[in-house]
């Protein structure tokens, strides 16, 4: 059993019972427990999925459930990623761009709450542990571990506080205790361990920081990478020292997974126990020339997504169908049981997990805006073979430019055959399919009930959003002390004046 740390008494009250031999619950013992583990920034380069990054425990649990090898998230950015996935509504719905908005706050939130809040509802015993949303924290019981600076090394925070350069990555002697996502998995799995067999089920949400920025990792994990670098000839030391940066902040926070997981197997919990990994969406290093992520490209909107459940899905399973992350929430709530809510804009995978050859959507949809005043934004769309773009004046709602890619003929999208008269006919029918809507894309015989109202423009909130509403009332005038509905009025007549 891990020793028990001092963090876990600033959140939680755990009581101390012995974890040997196998558990079961008394009360609700029908509903199984959710361990939903969220990454922070981690694209497909993971080695399950083929890539060079040297990730043993994810690995494992992919060998132990089901790999989704097409899944897709409906914005590249983390608060709007987040808010979608985490309430089962798209962001046209959510109202999210980059940081959370006013409206999704005070409207959203309390009107559907979360994932977390749904099964909290339902009797379970819900927490929170390290970046689960984006800014805020809710009712659910939340540990977070202190952090010093953006750095773990003094001399580079001190630097940085005194106006100096802020190096994109950084390597450690010490070990992965002095890491938050170290602290984040010992507190995971403490509680994990801690569970008595009266407890009721638990949903417990583990959100790792790595490998978001600063790409920071202990040094055993940085090793030499040169022959596994799929990218070595096409680019300078420099480019390449920062990737390799990336890979191994990758493998240690694959190695927090896997404390993790032990514990999971150690407390005897796993056959009643729904193990979900998931990113918030990937991460482009260097592909066409774009570091990082709110791009609509396929390494920024594909994601790992892998579903375990020890003796109800079948392991080493790998799945084509396209599925999405606002998919999640009802997966999650059909899997224990629960029922699927029918607001919720997402599609239960259920039936992927009982068959991964079942015919599935016809496509994943996707946006990204630009500008600090979002006045362009791409909406794209992923079918099994091809992704179709259209970038749009969001005022004018005149098309910019579109992107089309065939990952069957050009599976690093190094020729946009939007370009290419010859395939006016195929534009044609996937910019009919894309404005349809994603309702038509549902898998046959499933349809989806919801009727959400559209979501305002993003208001940003908190100090994250300060640029964006100086941006905005600079554009449109007013100012912040109108509040966001008045400044979002004023939006809306600007946009109109120019009919």
């Amino acid at each position: 059993m891990m020793k028990q740390n001092t963090w876990i008494f600033l959140a939680f009250t755990i009581a101390l019972v012995s974890c040997t031999g196998k558990k079961s619950r008394e009360g609700n013992s029908s509903l199984p427990n959710v361990l939903f583990i969220i990454i922070d920034d981690m694209n497909v380069d993971i080695n399950c999925y083929g890539g060079p990054i040297k990730s043993p425990n994810i690995d494992r649990l992919a060998e132990s459930g089901i790999q989704f090898n097409h899944a897709y998230v409906q914005q590249p950015v983390c608060a709007a990623s987040r808010a979608s996935f985490l309430t089962g509504l798209r962001p046209n719905t959510t109202g999210v761009d980059y940081p959370y908005s006013y409206y999704f706050l005070e409207e959203v939130m309390p009107r559907h709450g979360t994932v977390s809040r749904f099964f909290a509802n339902n009797g379970y015993d819900v927490r929170h542990f390290g970046k689960v949303h984006h800014g805020i924290e809710d009712e659910n019981p939340t540990f977070q571990p202190s952090i010093k600076g953006s750095y773990y090394t003094e001399e580079i925070n001190e630097s940085v506080r005194k106006g100096g350069p802020k190096p994109p990555f950084e390597k450690t002697l010490e070990g992965d205790s002095v890491f938050a996502d170290f602290k984040i998995a010992d507190s995971v799995a403490w509680a994990i361990q801690s569970i008595s067999d009266s407890s009721r089920p638990f949903f417990y949400v583990a959100g790792f920081h790595k490998p978001h920025l600063v790409f920071a990792s202990p040094e055993k994990y940085q090793y030499d990478w040169e022959h596994n670098d799929p990218l070595v000839p096409f680019s300078d030391e420099y480019a390449r020292f920062i990737r390799h940066a990336y890979y191994a902040s990758s493998s240690f926070v694959d190695a927090q997974v896997g404390l993790v997981l032990d514990a999971l197997k150690e407390s005897g919990l796993e056959e009643e126990t729904i193990v979900l990994f998931v990113s918030d969406h990937g991460f482009l290093l260097g592909e066409h020339n774009y570091w990082g992520k709110t791009n609509l490209y396929e390494k920024g909107l594909q994601v790992p997504l892998i579903v375990s459940w020890k003796n109800h899905v079948e392991p080493g399973l790998e799945t084509k169908a396209l599925v999405e992350a606002v998919d999640i929430f009802p997966s999650l709530a059909d899997l224990a049981g629960l029922g699927v809510p029918q607001y919720l804009e997402g599609t239960s995978f259920k039936p992927v997990l009982e068959n991964p050859d079942t015919p599935w959507k016809k496509g994943a949809v996707s946006q990204q805006p630009r500008g600090l005043i979002a006045d362009r934004e791409g909406i794209s769309i992923r079918t099994a073979r091809y992704r179709y773009t259209e970038w749009i004046n969001t005022f004018s709602g005149e098309i910019i430019a579109r992107e089309l890619f065939d990952y069957e003929q050009d599976p690093t999208e190094s020729v946009n055959l939007a370009l290419n008269r010859e395939n006016a006919e195929l534009l044609k029918a996937l910019s009919a399919q894309l404005n349809t809507g994603w309702k038509s894309m549902l898998p046959e015989g499933i349809t989806n009930e919801s009727d959400n109202p559209v979501a305002p423009p993003s208001y940003a909130w908190g100090p994250e959003g300060v640029s964006r509403r100086a941006a905005w009332h600079l554009a449109f005038g007013g100012s912040e002390d109108e509040g966001w509905r008045k400044s979002t009025e004023r939006r809306n007549e600007w946009r109109d004046s120019l009919k």
